[in-house]
């Protein structure tokens, strides 16, 4: 009992400094910078938390709807293009923000992506593409195949037969007037998991006193 909690309080310790980091690093690059593929690629950890501007052109046969979002109290869902940067073989999968829902869940958004070249901001996720999740694959609903329960690249690889980057990009500015970018890379702050360690640590602490004061009670009787 009391391992588990120091060592929990210790990751949330971890998890803190982590998003300090990126909190920092965030500030530190807030312009966008040149997308270099063969340079930035080289280290895959270093483009997390930084804003990338790329140029490139977006398949604009097909999109996906990452189901169950909800934004500023709306339900809806997040739209998810490929695309293809300059100069590159390698697909991006992007997921481009928000778009509201219909009055019916049979009835599911039609969204137009852009047909001419684009340059486009965005920043990574680096690791795991989802996060938790019941759903057993990706497309649950083989009416509505385009309807998404969470992002995983062997299912875009799979599905399109192409080469997808391991990174996952989020705009940072609305490519069209109808999707609302709303990723955030920081969702619960430092502070927060600072208080959660706090919390372990002290419950550690009591898993060891309680017991030595209930037995120095037991054994003065």
């Amino acid at each position: 009992m009391v391992s588990t909690c120091l060592a929990l309080s210790v990751w949330q310790w971890q998890r803190a400094a982590q998003k300090s980091y990126l909190i920092e690093k965030r500030h530190s690059d807030q312009a966008p910078r040149e997308f270099n593929a063969i340079a930035d690629l080289q280290n895959k950890a270093a483009l997390e938390g930084k804003q990338f501007r790329i140029r490139g052109y977006f398949d604009e046969s097909r999109y996906w709807l990452l189901d169950n979002q909800i934004v500023n109290g709306s339900p809806g869902y997040d739209v998810v293009a490929l695309f293809r940067p300059e100069y590159r073989d390698e697909w991006l999968v992007v997921n481009l923000g928000f778009v509201p829902a219909t009055q019916s869940r049979t009835v599911l958004p039609e969204v137009e992506l852009p047909a001419l070249q684009q340059t486009i901001d965005v920043e990574f996720k680096i690791g795991k593409w989802a996060g938790f999740t019941l759903a057993t694959q990706p497309d649950l609903n083989a009416a509505q195949p385009q309807l998404l329960q969470y992002l995983d690249q062997t299912f875009f690889v799979s599905q399109t037969q192409r080469s997808i980057s391991p990174m996952l990009a989020y705009v940072s500015r609305p490519v069209t007037t109808a999707i609302q970018p709303h990723y955030e890379a920081v969702v619960m702050g430092p502070e927060k998991h600072r208080a959660y360690a706090l919390q372990w640590l002290l419950l550690a602490v009591a898993a060891m006193i309680i017991p030595y004061f209930a037995f120095k009670r037991k054994h003065d009787e």
